[in-house]
């Protein structure tokens, strides 16, 4: 009787979908904002994106300057993960914040279609570097698990029938 006690309580944990939009890592606090979904015309093919957007906050009492930010994007159910790097001068005073623009999509080249389009819970794992006011270098890292997409609409495929 044990173990099935165990083992529900374990089925119950793997249900629950993890979710972190906010965090600290040295010099920075981060957090999601503006989640959305929204259609764009990719590589000749119409995605809907996952937007949001990140913003970071200078948590310390010295100046940072932000030169590099490493993007690795997970999607659920596997494939090969998906990495950007974007070079910059991000100046952050002490308390102040920079708004990042981020989007992830599910890119489909299967002649029959893909199952598993619209339905994934991406992972962003972040990493910025730089140096503060005293040339001395900072980094943050983190990951960042973003809510499940909602499912894609269905297409209505009958003809238009009139009542």
């Amino acid at each position: 009787m044990r173990s099935l006690g165990l083992l529900a309580s374990a089925l119950a944990l793997t249900a629950c979908v993890m979710v972190k939009t906010e965090g600290t890592s040295g010099p920075l606090a981060w957090r999601v904002a503006d989640p959305a979904i929204v259609p764009r015309n990719i590589h000749g093919q119409s995605v809907e994106t996952y937007d949001f957007n990140l913003v970071v906050r200078n948590v310390t009492d010295r100046s940072v300057t932000l030169t590099r930010m490493e993007r690795t994007i997970y999607g659920a159910g596997g494939g090969a993960p998906g990495r950007s790097t974007e070079a910059g001068r991000w100046e952050l005073k002490p308390g102040a914040e920079q708004k990042f623009p981020l989007y992830s999509y599910e890119y489909c080249s299967d002649s029959q279609g893909c199952l598993y389009r619209g339905h994934n819970q991406p992972l962003w794992q972040i990493l910025f570097t730089g140096s503060d006011d005293q040339n001395r270098q900072v980094e943050s890292r983190f990951d960042i698990m973003l809510p499940p997409r909602p499912p894609l609409k269905p297409a209505e495929l009958a003809p238009n029938r009139r009542p």
